[in-house]
């Protein structure tokens, strides 16, 4: 008899297995996307069965001494925790800096036993491309700003056959908390936010200049694009106010009009997490500067949303984001965007669908959507095309004001260190 009637290997907010199951097959290939951390490996095997999972690949953590299966955790050779929540195991890849270095390969061996029937293995072999060849596209180089003291990293791509006769976008990405203490590199190596934009530029298609400036700590350890992690301490009143690296990060952008062809038309603005928070803030302090912005798991100060009447918008957000919870982040944005007349598109993916690491990384479905870098690049200041708002749900009870409010502080600043857990290492 067959052990194991049927199984699903997915990635993060597909529906489509990436396996098409066939009992008489025992071994599978797949590829994954470069930030691609996690798969769900879901199966249908007959009762009598014992089921064991184990990759020949660590999780990706340190400090394996203290093993948290909440957490992913798992040690080449050891077996996979299974998650009630997605009814499936999640199968964690390697997301440490070294790992970007070389294409990734891990075997998923799935051993099916019973005593009356003995074993039966099936392997799945998952392969990862670098994303080495695009990155090296990317060069690194400084700004330091006087009035604050800070020197900001950043990296920066020009086409290739970049011609200073022509105007060319400019996309600036801002990323999230995760990367602050970490190596810039490590934007472009854990998230597509500006590869994806470089990668269509070097095909030929929607030719650009990608900016990706770095907040690095430089007063205490809740520096960041906004008082985003300052609120959660209860330090300030509000998560929305910029921080000097965000005024740094614009005296950047306009340091890059003078030094390279941009088109002053189409500039646009995109973050990820508190790079969301910061991307909403840039917008609405030069209400008249960007074509576009699309924000990734964020939120917007609701008392300021009437600045961005001029700027075409896309906001995103996972439904069970553990993080920048919707209840207190997004439905509050939407609410005083509706309030405001604001038009804006929205993409929530429903709960389950973003698994990996958890559903607050939405990024890395957001940016491979292809309708979403061709509407920003459909996007001009000098001929606005219509947004074409989807969805606009206002918050339960209709809060206005501060868009986390206080009852939420416990719960994000769990969540928050959770996600440094993650991020860390």
């Amino acid at each position: 008899m067959n052990p194991i009637n049927n199984l699903s290997f997915t990635i993060n907010e597909s529906l489509d297995s990436l396996v098409r199951f066939d009992s008489a097959i025992k071994e599978y290939d797949v590829v994954v996307p470069t930030d691609c951390f996690g798969a769900l490996l879901k199966l249908e095997y007959a009762s009598e069965f014992y089921i064991s999972i184990r990759s020949d690949r660590d999780a990706g953590r340190f400090g394996f001494e203290e093993l948290d299966p909440n957490m992913g955790d798992y040690i080449a050779g050891t077996e996979i925790p299974y998650y009630d929540y997605y009814g499936g195991y999640i199968i964690r890849l390697d997301k440490r800096e070294a790992c970007f270095e070389h294409d990734l390969d891990a075997t998923i061996t799935i051993d099916a036993g019973s005593t009356e029937h003995g074993t039966d293995r099936y392997e799945i072999h998952v392969h990862r491309d670098s994303g080495k060849e695009i990155r090296s596209h990317f060069q690194e180089h400084s700004f330091f700003d006087d009035e604050y003291g800070i020197s900001m990293p950043y990296l920066i791509y020009v086409p290739s056959n970049y011609d200073s006769t022509k105007r060319y976008p400019l996309v600036t990405c801002l990323h999230g908390t995760g990367e602050i203490q970490e190596p810039i590199s490590a934007v472009i190596k854990k998230t597509q936010m500006a590869t994806a934009f470089a990668e269509d530029s070097e095909a030929g298609l929607r030719e650009c200049i990608v900016l990706v400036p770095k907040c690095t700590i430089r007063y205490d350890e809740d520096d960041n694009w906004t008082t985003l992690n300052q609120y959660v301490r209860q330090r300030t009143d509000s998560p929305f106010w910029p921080m000097p690296h965000l005024t740094v990060a614009w005296r950047l952008i306009e340091i890059i009009k003078e030094e390279y062809s941009v088109d002053d038309n189409r500039l646009y603005l995109t973050g990820i997490s508190s790079g969301g928070f910061g991307a909403y803030v840039l917008a609405m302090d030069h209400p008249h500067d960007f074509a576009a912005l699309v924000a990734v798991c964020g939120a917007a100060n609701p008392q300021r949303v009437e600045s961005l009447k001029h700027t075409p918008l896309w906001i995103f957000h996972a439904a069970d984001d553990p993080l920048i919870v919707p209840a207190y982040t997004l439905d509050p944005t939407l609410a005083a965007l509706d309030k405001a007349g604001i038009e804006y598109r929205l993409t929530r993916y429903p709960e389950k669908q973003v698994f990996w690491q958890t559903a607050h990384f939405c990024w890395e479905v957001a940016y491979k959507n292809e309708e979403l870098r061709e509407w920003i690049f459909s996007q001009a200041k000098d001929g606005l095309n219509d947004c074409g708002k989807e969805e606009g749900s206002a918050s339960d009870d209709g809060t206005q004001g501060h868009a986390i409010g206080d009852e939420v502080n416990n719960i994000a600043a769990q969540a928050i260190a959770a996600a440094r857990r993650i991020d860390s290492i």
